[in-house]
């Protein structure tokens, strides 16, 4: 998928701000000229993160997106237990939603 650039730049932000797991497109709408007119991100981070809707606040906050935006933030521990279970959010974004980014570790042997 050719990623929109207001969602490039949104994507490349969240990676600075909070070191993400991994980042999901989970909804996009276009409009008439198929350009992306709202699109809604899921942010998968490290349980060392303590409030979900403090980290999306600061998200929201430190970005400057010119369309609608929604961010969803799952700790890895939550992402995880709700991938087993095929009526959450998170399975579908898993299963239907577009990964944008994954954090690679570097190995050190």
């Amino acid at each position: 998928m050719n990623t929109d650039p207001i969602i490039k730049k949104m994507t490349e932000d969240i990676v600075k701000i909070c070191d993400p797991l991994q980042i999901f497109l989970a909804t996009a709408k276009r409009n008439s000229k198929g350009e992306v007119s709202r699109f809604k991100l899921c942010i998968v981070v490290d349980d060392s993160y303590g409030s979900h809707s403090d980290l999306e606040s600061e998200i929201l906050l430190k970005t400057d997106c010119p369309i609608p935006c929604d961010i969803i933030v799952y700790t890895v521990s939550d992402w995880n237990e709700c991938l087993d279970d095929d009526f959450t959010f998170a399975y579908r974004i898993d299963n239907e939603g577009n990964l944008l980014y994954e954090q690679t570790k570097q190995s050190h042997d």
